[in-house]
């Protein structure tokens, strides 16, 4: 039976099997059943055409004139194409475009010969077409598109990794579980690659809802194994296993970062533990550290450690806090007998408040011990002391917006004992704390200035504090800074952003400490009664350095945008960068560019991805 008939809006067919029944729908959708022997198996395909032709006993249909087939997200075109069921799906035969949405100008589509949709989502292009626009990049034979959550191959790569020349390859993306055609929430992605000069990489990247694990082996002449994992899981039961590895391991470990910030990283660590929930938590885990870029044979510090910590209120206006640790390591590989190391250290605060008419008063009291034990030798040392602050908080409340003005007294006495001697240590400041926020959301602004003495009580030294805070749409910063104009010294960083996040945006840093600037704990700026007690200093050197990254936001679609590292002091650019990422505005394609070139790696390094289902 054959049957033509003009288009008159849109035409509908529904075949149900080899020998189709034919009804016409101003709709032109079809449910097409691909076998009988497999239900819950059924997909729609949408068809449109001038003219239509019907060839029930080969179960065919034939279509001319602006043809137009959707089937899920995909959209084939052509002027003359047959839809032919087989056994693998619908068969799309006659050449034309297929395009990732239903845009009227998509931007990217691939051109066909013959194409075989099968269930759910599955595309197999024969003589595929890549075209940017009416543009083509380049001809595959056979081009297999799967949605995300199938089994599949990656998008190919290409890179190039400065003096190390082209890299090329690409990968297998192993789903676990299906999502209707979206990202699967658990997935692997492995990636093989070739360097064109000779040498290789390989990429691993597991990831699940709790835990992101990566390893990449990198080998051109030397070697370099680079592990990023971290995650917390957490059963039934009243644990949780957590895990935080950060390494860069082999001859190669520094130099193959294209980062300068993971590059420049001093150490490598692993931590793998167990820790009970509860009013009681209790730890216990396996550590280990080396420098960063060691060989894979060269020494490092192993062993375990263990953690119990508590804490809670006594009564309405006090509180406590009770931790206490221990660290034992062995210098593997270095084949001494006094290798062994074991460190362990206990922690005891009491804060408590309350008011006397308008002042508000808050005290604390903390002990902090340490012991470390070698073979040659045991060092014990020892913290204690207490501290008041008096304040008087001047709240004034707007319509939308909340003012608060706390001036402020705070003083704190330490005595500190180490190596069978002791000091005392005195921390006295003046200051004002100025806070804006909305109502119900906390301070989008807090600043605080004091200034005092600090040090020894028969030679203090003065001192001048600030600390700045914002997380505004349009500002965020943050600020901590300690001086001694006595001495023209200071310490200082900065974190900025002028601008949205995810729109154009400023963001820049600055990090800076001069040779005699005091060490005290970002908390002394920020106003803290109790000391960070296990805190490291920002900075263990005399220098500066500054950095910027601007990006701007074009038409909602396209982000471009570009940074640099610097140090002031020796007049070295440490780093350049630039990026562009376009996102088409139905969501069928996004690009991506990058190029950087930093100090310690000889060439630049740039890249192009390409993702037609993002």
């Amino acid at each position: 039976m054959k049957r033509s008939r003009p288009r008159c809006e849109r035409l509908g067919v529904a075949l149900v099997c080899v020998a189709a029944s034919l009804s016409w729908a101003r709709s032109a959708r079809a449910e097409v059943p691909t076998a009988t022997a497999a239900p819950g198996r059924e997909f729609r395909v949408d068809f449109s055409a001038r003219h239509l032709d019907v060839d029930a006993e080969l179960g065919e249909l034939s279509l001319s004139g602006d043809v137009e087939v959707t089937v899920g997200r995909y959209r084939l075109g052509g002027d003359r194409v047959k839809l032919k069921r087989g056994p693998r799906g619908i068969g799309v035969e006659g050449g034309g475009d297929i395009a990732f949405c239903r845009c009227d100008s998509p931007p990217v589509t691939v051109g066909y010969s013959r194409v075989t949709i099968a269930p759910p989502s599955d595309v197999l292009i024969e003589d595929a077409v890549l075209r940017a626009g009416k543009v083509p990049i380049f001809w595959l034979p056979y081009l297999w598109l799967r949605s995300p959550d199938r089994l599949a191959l990656m998008f190919p790569s290409a890179e190039w990794r400065g003096d190390e020349g082209l890299l090329l390859g690409s990968g297998v993306h192993v789903p676990f579980d299906s999502n209707n055609g979206r990202p699967s929430a658990r997935a692997l992605d492995i990636g093989g690659y070739g360097y064109v000069e000779g040498g290789a990489r390989v990429d691993a990247k597991l990831l699940t809802p709790e835990t992101t694990s990566f390893v990449r082996w990198d080998h051109q002449g030397k070697s370099a194994l680079v592990l990023d994992a971290h995650g917390a899981v957490s059963g039934r039961s009243r644990s949780t296993v957590a895990f935080d590895v950060d390494a860069s391991l082999g001859a190669r470990g520094r130099t193959v970062h294209s980062s300068l910030e993971a590059a420049s990283r001093r150490y490598d660590h692993a931590r793998l533990g167990v820790a009970s929930r509860g009013a009681l938590l209790a730890a216990f885990g396996l550590g280990a550290d080396a420098p960063r870029a060691a060989s894979l044979t060269a020494p490092l510090a192993l062993g375990p450690f263990a953690l119990l910590a508590t804490g809670g209120a006594l009564g309405d206006r006090t509180s406590y806090t009770l931790d206490a640790g221990a660290v034992s390591s062995l210098r593997a590989g270095e084949g001494r007998p006094d290798n062994a190391e074991q460190r362990a250290a206990a922690r005891f605060v009491l804060e408590s408040a309350t008011t006397a008419g308008p002042l508000l008063a808050r005290g604390a009291a903390f002990q902090h011990g340490e012991l470390l034990a070698q073979p040659a030798q045991s060092l014990t040392r020892y913290r204690a002391g207490a501290g008041l602050s008096l304040s008087l908080p001047l709240l004034r409340r707007f319509s939308r917006l909340s003012h608060l003005v706390e001036p402020e007294l705070m003083g704190r006495v330490e005595r500190h004992y180490w190596a069978g001697s002791g000091e005392t240590r005195l921390l006295a400041t003046a200051g004002t704390i100025t806070a804006l926020g909305s109502h119900g959301r906390g301070p989008a602004a807090r600043l605080r200035v004091a200034s005092g003495v600090e040090g020894p009580p028969d030679d203090p030294r003065p001192l001048l504090l600030a600390a700045l805070s914002s997380d505004a749409h349009l500002l965020g910063v943050r600020l901590t800074g300690a001086a001694d104009p006595s001495q023209r010294a200071g310490e200082g960083t900065v974190r900025l952003r002028l601008g949205p996040r995810g729109g154009t945006n400023l963001m820049g840093y600055a990090e800076g400490r001069t040779l005699r600037a005091p060490r005290l704990e970002s908390t002394v700026a920020a106003g803290d009664l109790v000391p960070s007690f296990h805190e490291l200093g920002a900075l263990d050197r005399e220098g500066l350095s500054t950095g910027a990254d601007l990006t701007v936001a074009v038409a909602s679609v396209l982000w471009v945008g570009g940074g640099a590292d610097w140090e002031p002091s020796g007049g070295e650019l440490l780093g350049v960068r630039g990026f562009a990422r376009y996102r088409h505005a139905c969501g069928c394609v996004a690009l991506g560019a990058f190029s950087t070139k930093r100090a310690g790696r000889a060439g630049f390094d740039a890249g192009l991805s390409v993702d037609l289902m993002p």
